[in-house]
């Protein structure tokens, strides 16, 4: 047993690393490759496509609660090594996905063109291309809905190899695009154009997945299957994550509708130049999570409690001390880092950025604890809770947009519900893990606030004390650096976490340890 939780501990670190690899590479492909988008659409036409396609996301209002069970039910089986269950469940979600997505078809091209046309606030002229550029996203919808349940199979068979070749590719592919629309010759509509070209992009690259799951997975078989009992099983699973599919896409893409509607296609510019920099820095974060929720799975699968809750317990604090070292230096830098980015930077991008790395922050304190609750499949009372707090950001977001506060409101409100998410999540949680809350603070949140309040206080006197510029800047950047890392080390880590990075550290750099 012990062996095996060490190879589990390997392959986590692995699998990290093969997706943080991809992460960096992409990092800097995105950010570059958004910058000359937004020069070459403008800024009316870049929030254009950010209103629109979030827009046409939001038609997966019921396919998202099914897309979380299709992964649990997969990574389930994975671990049982119940071969012709992972068939059956597979065939049956990939038959439902593509019923969905024929739904959502005609669904998009009535109620949703004329929601568009009509609706939302688009600049005159820019009509005709906001309507196939939803249209092209869509379709893009439409093929993500199909590749879910080979994605599924990819992560349950913890092959994230696959992730970081696919994911280069798409960054090479966007920016191939990006250069082409700044230095291209063409007559196109530049709106259209991009949302077509990249339509097509990303449907080829899902389309890659599927033939790399179908080729490696035995189980990534299209059939006709109804099996009632088994439809019956994960239906009534999505059934209760299915409130917290419709929270998490109106808090997410039916606010930024919202702000579509109230604040104009340049305030949805901002909202997603910001959210292209936390996404970026969500990844190393994501790419954890990725790699440690199959085996959070397999570890409840085989009963094994007390290494459920260590690997939720890990989850928590490594992946918010994580994302704190990336976004500690962004949040202090964000003008600059901006700056630097795009030159012009649209109004409200920079305060937009520091409240969505905040209210991240604060997500993750409780993150790891939905994929416990998850691997359980009895998800009701958590996913209701959940989701009616969270379906709150809408309402809440509407009524001050209606009384005309400014854009900020949103990500306050987010940032607000966060902090009672996380205190519903550990009370219903707590009957799963049996933890105590005392346990909690030792284990997890102690750690957490003492490598925050110690690694935050020489940075942010320098940035107090500097005068703004590139100086600033690199002096602000190495400390933040110099002062988390040892902070994580030695009072974020156990000794025996501690001696585990040091033995990967040593592995992969040898040369640092040469004199020792």
């Amino acid at each position: 047993m012990v062996a095996n939780k060490t190879d589990n501990t390997r392959r986590l670190a692995k699998n990290t690393l093969y997706l943080y690899f991809r992460s960096i590479f992409c990092l800097i492909l995105s950010l570059y490759s958004s910058r000359l988008i937004l020069h070459a659409l403008g800024v009316d036409d870049y929030g254009i496509n950010n209103a629109v396609a979030g827009f046409a996301s939001m038609f997966t209002l019921v396919t998202g609660s099914l897309s979380s069970a299709i992964s649990r039910f997969l990574t389930f089986e994975q671990g049982t090594g119940n071969k012709e269950r992972q068939r059956d469940v597979f065939a049956i979600s990939l038959n439902m996905m593509i019923v969905f997505s024929l739904i959502i078809l005609v669904l998009a091209e009535t109620l949703g063109v004329w929601f568009v046309g009509n609706k939302m606030t688009i600049p005159v002229g820019r009509e005709t291309a906001a309507l196939w550029a939803f249209r092209f996203a869509v379709w893009t919808v439409m093929s993500g809905l199909i590749v879910a349940p080979f994605n599924s199979a990819i992560i349950a068979h913890e092959k994230m190899g696959i992730y970081a070749v696919i994911n280069i590719i798409e960054a090479i592919l966007r920016l191939g695009l990006a250069l082409f629309l700044t230095f291209g010759h063409y007559s196109a509509d530049r709106l259209i154009l991009f949302a077509g070209v990249w339509a097509f992009c990303t449907i080829g690259l899902q389309a890659a997945a599927i033939a790399y799951s179908s080729y490696h997975f035995s189980e990534c078989r299209l059939r006709l299957l109804f099996d009632k009992t088994l439809f019956k099983e994960m239906f009534g699973y999505a059934g209760w994550n299915f409130v917290g599919s419709v929270s998490g896409t109106l808090s997410g893409q039916g606010v930024n509708t919202l702000i579509n509607i109230y604040c104009g296609p340049a305030i949805n510019a901002a909202r997603g130049l910001s959210n292209t920099v936390h996404q970026a820095i969500a990844m190393f974060v994501n790419n954890f999570t990725i790699a440690l929720t199959p085996q959070i799975t397999k570890a409840y699968a085989a009963n094994d409690q007390e290494y459920t809750k260590y690997l939720a317990y890990r989850g928590v604090r490594f992946s918010l001390f994580i994302m704190f070292l990336i976004s500690l230096p962004v949040l202090l830098e964000s003008e600059f880092v901006f700056t630097l980015w795009l030159g012009d930077v649209p109004a409200h991008t920079v305060n937009f950025n520091r409240l969505t790395l905040i209210n991240s922050l604060v997500g993750l304190t409780y993150a790891s604890f939905g994929t416990v609750q998850n691997a359980t499949g009895k998800i009701r009372n958590y996913s209701l809770a959940m989701s009616l707090i969270i379906l709150l950001q809408f309402p809440v977001s509407w009524l001050f947009l209606w009384l005309g506060f400014a854009p900020e409101v949103v990500y306050y409100s987010s940032i607000g519900i966060a902090v009672v998410s996380f205190f519903a999540a550990t009370q219903i949680v707590k009957k799963t893990l049996h933890f105590t809350y005392a346990e909690l603070m030792k284990d997890i949140y102690y750690p957490i606030l003492k490598v925050i309040a110690c690694s935050s206080v020489v940075p942010l006197v320098a940035v107090l004390l500097l005068p703004y510029g590139w100086w600033r800047f690199l002096i602000v950047g190495t400390l933040c650096v110099l002062c988390t890392i040892p902070a994580i080390l030695y009072l974020g880590c156990s000794e025996s976490e501690r001696a585990f990075i040091f033995k990967i550290v040593r592995n992969k750099l040898p040369f640092l340890f040469q004199n020792q």
